[in-house]
């Protein structure tokens, strides 16, 4: 890992996905990276207050239905003064059909779908298309956080907001919403520490 970091770990419930890490580790030339099988929840005690960054991209808080636990287990993962990045999809982007779904209309890209404050979860079976083609797979769920869920869950885990950036593109699912003046995807620096 560059950057001066001694170590770095990485933790993902899908086994697939960190096979897919290991080999870009590999191709990046980095060694002193561990990937390990968990759920982020159930990360053991023995890796609390052992990390000065956590990262965290790309659709992966969809996962998770309570943030408050999620942002817990940060909290308690995070040395003192240690730093969380939270680079994913704006809450925004749930309310938009994508491309290859019903509601879609590739002619109306100002159409909004689907509710901003959306409770129940999303189900697919679908497989994970944005790493492949679409295929039949075992059934996930997701959810939808509002922008005030995610940031209220953040403070109230003893993690001080030091920077909240808005974007006009998406990071990884589609293209055809960029640069329309939607909010679509969104980077998040705190601090463990509390507010001050």
């Amino acid at each position: 890992m560059s950057l001066g970091a001694r170590r770095g770990v990485g933790f993902d419930i899908a086994e697939n996905i960190l096979e897919q890490a290991k080999v870009t580790a590999a191709k990046a030339n980095i060694v002193n990276c561990d990937f390990v099988a968990e759920n982020i929840l159930d990360i053991p005690d023995s890796y609390h207050q052992q990390f000065d960054f956590i990262f965290f991209t790309i659709g992966a808080i969809t996962w998770f239905q309570d943030l408050e636990a999620l942002f817990a287990k940060v909290a308690a993962c995070l040395k003192a003064d240690g730093v969380m990045l939270l680079h994913d999809f704006h809450p925004f982007m749930n309310m938009l059909p994508l491309p290859g779904e019903e509601d879609f209309d590739g002619k109306n890209l100002n159409r909004v779908s689907y509710s901003y404050f959306r409770t129940e979860p999303w189900i697919e079976d679908e497989g994970m298309s944005y790493m492949s083609e679409t295929y039949a797979s075992k059934e996930f769920t997701s959810f939808s956080h509002t922008m005030a869920n995610i940031v209220t869950s953040i403070v109230q885990n003893n993690l001080k907001i030091t920077k909240l950036k808005e974007f006009d593109y998406d990071i990884g699912l589609t293209d055809v919403y960029d640069k329309r003046g939607f909010s679509l995807s969104f980077l998040l620096i705190s601090r463990k520490g509390g507010i001050h």
